[in-house]
């Protein structure tokens, strides 16, 4: 800890083990993490303390298997221990068990009272990861079918149903007592499967509300957080996960004081890790709505996805994953770990340091990275709303996993479109569709709906005075064509409303290939990929078509409400750009984007300009920063060349110059 300060380190997190604090019922004893605290706070380190009730003790478990957590199909996760548990006590029982959740909220509570008046406690996050805890160990099932599960969704709809009636009818059931509904056992019909999903995020929520409720009865005046794995929505290497893993960050963050994300990228993101680092902070950024996050976990060594580790993340992965948070807005970074695990299937991994200890390139960059990133400029800094925005949908991605987990072509969606702007230097942010009331008051001039299945009334209201105000909406194919419950919108009422256009048809491309359009004047192509959807212009319409499919039917047409456009692209060029990267349809998907990325921004020029080619996948990064000392510049540059760049605004240009690999902060 001495060497942590001297590195620039301000702050260490501590777990709080449920089976190592409470060996017998009743009896606590944090003399260990007393001794690690007191430790902390002699080095002048603040302290995160980690609740960590997933390793239960073995007395809580008493044989009877009803309260362990089921799968679908039977199986019960007796204890053990999972790969960051050695003590083991993993998962403990389902927290729909009563008895069970009561004890959880007393060790939380019991700890939090513990280290109340403890100096140097910064906070306490109650969760650790918020998901279906079993989930990771069995993403091709599902969980819980416990019997109190059962027991808490069945209470969840008939707050939502109230009757039986109306459960049955909204299911197309035919059901006689509350005890003959049970929860989807396969992927079949909708509705019931929608609901079972929504249940269980609510229900996650549900758990970390009864763990921050306790933490504030025994520490009033301590913040209490919590961070998430990943975003639930994109998934580590976007395939989705909102709905398989049920760890929904817009959802959780609004129950705790300050949010976080974990984040392992050289381990489980990929080649383009530097590109899905940025935009799972992005997306957290946008979770968080305002409130301080960071990044609570982040990959200190090699990940394991072999025997004795995996590849080594350099001294410049550490310094850009780090940059991309404060860009994202973010407040610091929590290191997963120190040094590396001694023990279990993680061991010899992660840690920042060698075996004894010894610095290594990682940990000097770290420590470089704390020491210029611990000034109070950043500390209150506030990240400026981007004119550009990705509009997120739950339901959609509810959907799409109820359509047998193809929450992948959702979240393949998303960060297509997201990408495109990236690879141009284009600043971009998410937008969901639970802050779909302020969008009209927003700085928000362009709005892109990927594969946007299902829109409620509400939201194409919504999205209508977006566009009437002079906003420039563009959607992909088949916008609003189901309901949230899952049953096919016939009226095509997003269409009409929004577009001009009325629907014919849906048209499945062989093999869910590419589907190839042109435009009208230039005669270039853009692809899309899966379906195409047929149109028609509806009655009265002053719907514009400006691109066509090879047999002349609209594939792209452009609709004018009030003071602003309405273009709707009959496929998904979205998702066909995340894979493909070509480049005419990234041209077609930055087509009507703020170009400057800011209302005073008009533009970002850089030299060398990087092509959207196959396997181009790092760019510049600028994003703006509100501070107290005004407005900053967050410029990272992911490319290995130097990049010189030029904002362009109305009082002229700010000129940038970005060595490889390298990051600044720029003053205005």
């Amino acid at each position: 800890m001495r060497h942590m300060k001297e590195l620039g380190f301000n702050c260490v997190k501590l777990w709080a083990m449920w089976n190592w604090i409470e060996k017998e019922p009743g009896r606590f004893c944090f003399a260990e993490l007393d001794e690690l605290v007191s430790l902390a706070v002699k080095n002048n380190l603040g302290v995160i303390i980690n609740t960590i009730p997933e390793g239960a003790p073995y007395w809580t478990y008493i044989g009877n298997d009803e309260d362990l957590y089921q799968t679908a199909d039977g199986q019960v996760v007796k204890y053990g221990g999972p790969a960051n548990i050695p003590s083991g006590g993993w998962p403990g029982l389902c927290m729909d068990t009563p008895v069970f959740a009561a004890k959880v909220a007393d060790f939380i509570e019991r700890t939090a009272a513990h280290f109340a008046n403890t100096p140097g406690i910064l906070t306490i996050d109650v969760w650790n990861e918020p998901h279906l805890e079993p989930m990771y160990d069995y993403r091709s099932n599902m969980l819980c079918y416990c019997r109190h599960s059962i027991r808490e969704f069945r209470t969840w709809l008939r707050k939502k149903y109230v009757t039986l009636d109306a459960l049955s009818k909204a299911w197309y059931r035919n059901y006689t007592d509350w005890e003959q509904v049970t929860p989807p056992p396969r992927f079949g019909t909708w509705a019931d499967m929608l609901d079972w999903r929504r249940f269980w995020l609510d229900n996650l929520c549900r758990w970390l509300r009864l763990r921050v409720e306790a933490s504030r009865r025994g520490a009033p005046n301590v913040p209490v957080q919590t961070h998430v794995a990943y975003s639930g929505i994109l998934g580590n290497r976007i395939v989705g996960g909102l709905a398989n893993e049920l760890g929904d960050e817009f959802l959780l963050a609004r129950e705790v004081d300050l949010f976080g994300l974990s984040s392992f990228p050289k381990w489980l993101m990929g080649d383009e890790h530097l590109y899905r680092h940025l935009l799972h902070n992005e997306m957290v950024a946008s979770a968080s709505h305002g409130k301080p996050f960071y990044q609570m976990e982040l990959q200190g060594g090699a990940g394991k996805p072999g025997l004795l580790g995996g590849e080594v993340p350099t001294a410049s992965d550490i310094r850009l994953w780090n940059w991309n948070t404060i860009a994202a807005g973010g407040k610091g970074t929590i290191y997963w770990q120190y040094a590396p695990e001694p023990a279990g299937i993680e061991s010899p991994g992660f840690g920042l340091t060698g075996f004894k200890g010894e610095d290594t390139p990682r940990s000097l960059s770290a420590a470089e990275c704390a020491k210029a990133l611990n000034t109070p400029i950043l500390e209150g800094a506030r990240r400026v709303q981007s004119c550009n925005a990705v509009y997120v949908s739950r339901d959609t991605s509810l959907l799409c996993f109820a359509s047998e987990r193809r929450e992948e072509m959702y979240a393949g969606s998303l960060s297509g479109v997201f990408q495109a702007a990236y690879l141009r230097g284009i600043p971009i942010e998410f937008f969901h569709q639970d802050n779909f009331d302020e969008l009209v008051d927003s700085p928000i001039t362009f709005l892109y709906l990927p594969m946007p299945l299902v829109l409620s009334e509400e939201e194409i209201a919504v999205l209508y005075r977006f566009v009437e105000r002079g906003g420039t909406l563009v959607s992909e194919a088949c916008p609003g064509l189901y309901r949230p419950d899952g049953l096919l919108e016939s009226d095509s009422i997003a269409l009409r409303t929004l577009f001009g256009l009325q629907h014919n048809d849906i048209e499945g491309m062989r093999n869910w290939g590419e589907v190839t359009a042109t435009w009208t004047d230039t005669k270039k192509p853009f692809t899309g990929r899966f379906y195409r959807q047929l149109t028609k212009t509806a009655e009265n319409a002053d719907t514009v078509t400006m691109a066509t499919f090879s047999d002349d039917e609209p594939a792209l047409t452009q609709y004018a409400i009030g003071k602003g456009t309405a273009i709707w692209i009959g496929s998904y060029p979205s998702y066909h750009f995340e894979h493909s990267r070509d480049i005419t349809t990234g041209e077609l998907l930055t087509r009507w984007m703020h170009p400057g990325g800011y209302p005073e921004w008009t533009g970002i020029l850089y030299t060398p300009e990087q092509p959207c080619e196959n396997n181009t996948f790092t760019a510049p990064v600028f994003r703006l920063l509100d501070t107290a000392e005004g407005k900053r510049i967050v410029a990272v540059n992911h490319t290995a060349t130097d990049v010189t760049a030029e904002i362009q605004h109305a009082g002229g240009v700010i000129p940038i110059k970005l060595p490889a690999h390298q990051c600044q902060l720029v003053a205005i």
